[in-house]
């Protein structure tokens, strides 16, 4: 039986909810990536009042609840296979509850679907912030960083490299009150099913050397 006039959807209700549709599966993105130099000053590190910081191992991924730490089970395996593979889990902790966590890349700037280049022997890459809605406003992203900036220090590395959406004005106020420089962007652009990633001459410069990418971030 064909629509009565009472069922049939307004033209304008169609073209809103099309609208709709297509806006929601464009992908117009922005990102900058982001460099810090170690420095000798870099090797003194002083966790907040109430809270301590250290490398974390795959018996403290167990004991990371998803609330506080954003990982899940799921998350926590794939954590224990980016441990295998050399990478480094910065933990904030209070008490001995994880309330901060934050990865390291030793080998790529590597971020899954978007762009993936090698490092050099004294670069680190730092991805996958977190911290417990508990615990928010009191600097801990910005202390994990140092954290990670006084063992670079305290082990001849050169420079820090991590990444921000442009609108995420959190993590970049966080790194630019520690000295960190932008090294270029990336655009994301195209369909959520088919996207392209398109970076600035100045980060083609910078990490020129593109490594195959593997869909997964523990590589």
């Amino acid at each position: 039986m064909p629509p009565t006039e009472s069922t049939r959807p307004a033209p304008k209700s169609v073209l809103r909810r099309a609208a709709g549709a297509i806006r929601w599966s464009f992908v117009f993105d922005r990102f900058d990536v982001f460099t810090r130099g170690v420095e000798a000053s870099d090797n003194k590190f002083i966790a907040p009042a109430g809270y301590k910081f250290r490398f974390g191992t795959a018996e403290d991924l167990d004991r990371c609840n998803e609330r506080d730490t954003e990982l899940g089970l799921t998350d926590r395996e794939h954590g224990k296979l980016r441990l295998g593979a050399g990478h480094r889990l910065v933990l904030g902790l209070a008490g001995e509850l994880p309330i901060f966590t934050m990865w390291i890349n030793p080998r790529h700037l590597n971020i899954p679907g978007d762009l993936k280049r090698r490092l050099s022997a004294d670069q680190v890459f730092i991805y996958k912030a977190f911290t417990s809605p508990d615990h928010r406003g009191r600097k801990l992203y910005q202390a994990g960083m140092a954290f990670v900036l006084a063992d670079l220090a305290a082990n001849g590395k050169r420079e820090l490299v991590g990444y921000a959406h442009a609108q995420k004005q959190a993590s970049r106020g966080g790194l630019a009150r520690l000295g960190f420089h932008s090294a270029g962007t990336y655009r994301n652009l195209g369909l959520r099913s088919l996207r392209f990633t398109i970076c600035s001459r100045r980060l083609n410069r910078r990490f020129g050397e593109r490594v195959p990418r593997s869909g997964v971030d523990w590589t």
